[in-house]
């Protein structure tokens, strides 16, 4: 044995823990060596030594301990325990780890409830109060908690803080898990718990450790119980103060004192409380109404239904006063002789009494009006603003004659935020515009309109031509654009041109120059269709072809006869643009507008040897967007490196080369968006890629960008990305689309749907 410091203490602990003897200032190693061979030969057991150097110390901090946990060293801070709670697997079947690292974080929770008595209430002699039951099983604490319940007036939350808790009448035992079960009952410092339920997992945890858990036992509360009818059911406020707080009915109604002189009708605002069946009246004044009333038109009290005369005058026992049944629309209340109807309530009452009482019916009840007299504010005249006189805009104006601070006007910022530019949803309807008037000159000018949805703006560009003698660029600057023929200095702003004013076809007024709309870009026309303008709704418009076929005597028939010979003779379905707008043309004459012959052509669209994939499309013009923005412009560069690539002179590459090619000419393509583009391009037998498809694909200066098509937008993208105004071949070839393309004429007569007419007639 080592030398053994003065001041030291000592325990002689035998092998089961009971201690044999202690002292203390241990003086030398003999004294220690004599007592632990007495004490083995007189109790024969095996006995072992404890020493404690505690005299004179003021710090007990926790002593950090180094122990082996899977063959890993590991400086711990708590020595291993005892695990108290039966195992599955018999010893050295399992690993070896302490209490507090098995069952770290692993809580068995319990509901259970206790009664407490009440003295100072004459309604009831006790409450019971739900709590949970926590138990650590790393530690064998227990932790009670009440969860809280608003406007109780109990103190709640933690009831026992965690820690280990004696059986009753027992100092050295403590309870644990085999002490809690569903039924039984549990005393903490006085208090008699009974658990009804637990959780899943300790349900699962008892289980595997062989313990059956009864079924949860309903609440105290909710057993039923058959009604006393001896006993008279006495009122329980406490209960509906906590099932009904902060829920209130509200009634509007009113009170006509025009019998009286200069009486009026009160608007009046009902309140009725379900936490203790209080009523209070409000009455609501309109502003600038020149009345000035009380606070209060009733101050929050019972309601008595009626009061008779010698109460009012002597006094006398309570009246019944109103209850949730006794309020209806159309019920009128005597509020101490004021006869109070109500006429309609909030959405809140009507989902109570519906789910309450199953009423469905609220209708509101309007207020009754005699000849010659008014409700209370009700004559109020409307504000008039005077005209307005020419400086700044009409709201600028508007607001400046509201206040005396000067203060900027209000803009719709919902539809500013909704309406907004977002991405490649730009939110602005493009359209292509000829200027009318007698100058031939004029005929020969482009211009391009812009709505702006954000703030029903209108902008006017002029896109000229070299040596036109005509300076391009901003025509009109973005503003309000009036209609034609109103009156501008008035107190009310006069109408605005709307995004229904914009369609091809139609004619504007700006400025006092006329502006046709001859054309749209795609996302225009896109936008118009998906959210179903009038002169973009397909359904709309084939209806009114079919009226007007049905109409005419033989009208389908001789249409359907008449035009059956332009159809392409290899291709029966198909028919060239022209010849179907000049069918439509013959049968509707001016009933149809030239964005509605559009619409129709868009929809039953079948060119001829064209199949355009919609991905590729919409691939090539985000890919023109980013070379764009990134200024590169050197294909003929490119191509000498796809010369140079292909030793072989075969025209192909294979994608991994064609990709190291693209990076190295630094084409300012991310990765993802370089794939999707070597996706769609055209390979061969062994997906190599064909160099011209490449270049072709690269090729924006003879073969611009054109959006995608309506069926293409329905499969890939919602709206088509924004193209710069400076680019009038996207308007060429647009038009040129339009009246040189081909539609699927039986895909028209079958939507169509008037076959019947030709049998009737036959």
């Amino acid at each position: 044995m080592d030398k053994i410091p003065d001041q030291i203490g000592y325990l002689i602990l035998t092998e089961d823990g009971a201690v044999l003897e202690s002292g203390g200032e241990l003086e030398n190693d003999e004294r220690v060596a004599t007592i632990i061979t007495d004490l083995i030969t007189l109790s024969n057991k095996s006995v072992s030594l404890v020493l404690s150097n505690m005299i004179g110390k003021k710090n007990f901090g926790v002593r950090p301990i180094f122990t082996t946990i899977d063959k890993v060293n590991m400086l711990v801070d708590k020595t291993e325990g005892v695990n108290r709670v039966p195992s599955l697997y018999c010893r050295k079947q399992a690993p070896e780890l302490p209490t507090w690292i098995i069952y770290d974080k692993h809580i068995l929770r319990f509901q259970a409830f206790f009664q407490q008595t009440l003295h100072e209430m004459r309604s009831a002699s006790h409450i019971l109060r739900k709590v949970d039951i926590f138990f650590f099983l790393e530690d064998g604490t227990i932790k009670v908690m009440e969860p809280k319940t608003e406007n109780s007036g109990l103190s709640q939350g933690t009831l026992i803080s965690r820690q280990r808790i004696h059986l009753p009448f027992s100092s050295d035992l403590y309870y644990d898990v085999l002490d809690l079960n569903i039924g039984r009952e549990v005393t903490f410092f006085g208090k008699v718990f009974k658990i009804v339920n637990c959780d899943n997992f300790s349900r699962v945890f008892l289980n595997r450790l062989g313990i059956n858990v009864p079924d949860p036992i309903p609440w105290p509360d909710a057993i039923e119980r058959t009604p006393d009818s001896d006993r008279v059911p006495k009122h329980r406020p406490f209960r509906q103060f906590l099932d009904f707080d902060r829920q209130v009915l509200r009634f509007y109604g009113y009170w006509d004192d025009r019998e009286s002189e200069f009486g009026v009708v009160h608007n009046l605002e009902i309140h009725y409380f379900l936490a203790d069946d209080t009523i209070e009246i409000k009455e609501v004044y309109p502003p600038n109404s020149g009345t000035e009333g009380g606070p209060m038109f009733l101050k929050r009290m019972r309601l008595p239904r009626n009061i008779p005369a010698q109460i009012q005058m002597t006094g006398g026992p309570p009246t019944s006063s109103y209850s949730p049944g006794d309020l209806s629309i159309g019920a009128v209340l005597n509020v101490f002789g004021r006869k109070v109807v109500l006429t309609d309530c909030d959405p809140y009452t009507k989902e109570y009494y519906r789910i309450t009482y199953g009423f469905d019916a609220f209708t509101p009840l309007p207020i009754s009006h005699n000849e010659g007299t008014e409700c209370l504010g009700t004559n109020m005249a409307e504000r008039q603003l005077p005209p307005w006189n020419g400086y700044g805009s009409y709201d600028d104006s508007a607001e400046n004659c509201r206040t005396i601070e000067p203060k900027a006007p209000h803009k719709d910022f919902m539809k500013f935020l909704h309406k907004d530019r977002v991405g490649f949803n730009s939110h602005t309807l493009r359209f292509a515009a000829r200027l009318i008037n007698d100058n031939p000159e004029d005929a020969r000018r482009y211009f391009i309109i812009k709505y702006f949805l954000c703030d029903d703006t209108i902008g006017v560009f002029e896109l000229c031509e070299r040596n036109s003698g005509f300076k391009g660029g901003k025509f009109f600057r973005r503003d309000k654009m009036y209609l034609p023929g109103v009156e501008f200095f008035v107190p009310k702003e006069p109408p605005s041109y709307t995004d229904k004013d914009m369609w091809v076809g139609n004619e504007l007024v700006i400025n006092k120059h006329r502006f046709r709309l001859v054309a749209a870009d795609e996302y225009a026309l896109r936008y118009m269709e998906v959210n179903e303008y009038p002169m973009a709704n397909v359904p709309l418009i084939m209806d009114k072809i079919r009226r007007t076929l049905v109409s005419q005597e033989n009208g389908y028939k001789n249409f359907v006869a008449k035009y059956m010979e332009a159809v392409l003779p290899y291709q029966k379905e198909l028919m060239p643009v022209r010849c179907f707008k000049q069918a439509l043309k013959e049968i509707m004459c001016e009933k149809m507008t030239e964005h509605e012959f559009l619409t129709i052509i868009r929809h039953f669209r079948g060119d001829l040897g064209k199949e355009r994939s919609p991905r590729r499309e919409m691939i090539r013009s985000l890919v023109f967007t980013e070379l764009t923005r990134g200024l590169w412009d050197d294909r003929e560069r490119l191509c000498e490196g796809l010369k140079h690539a292909d030793e072989a002179g075969c025209g192909v590459l294979p994608v991994h080369r064609l990709r190291q090619l693209l990076r190295a000419h630094r084409l300012p393509l991310n990765v993802d968006l370089m794939d999707c583009m070597l996706q769609v391009l055209q390979k061969d037998e062994n997906c190599n890629i064909l160099c011209d498809d490449l270049m072709s694909f690269l090729d924006f200066q003879t073969r611009p960008v054109f959006n995608l098509t309506e069926d293409d937008y329905q499969k890939v993208v919602r709206h088509a990305p924004p193209v710069k105004d400076t680019e009038c071949k996207l308007w060429a070839e647009a038009e040129t689309l339009i009246h040189e393309g081909f539609v699927n004429w039986n895909a028209f007569l079958c939507q169509l749907n008037l076959e019947h007419l030709v049998k009737d007639e036959s």
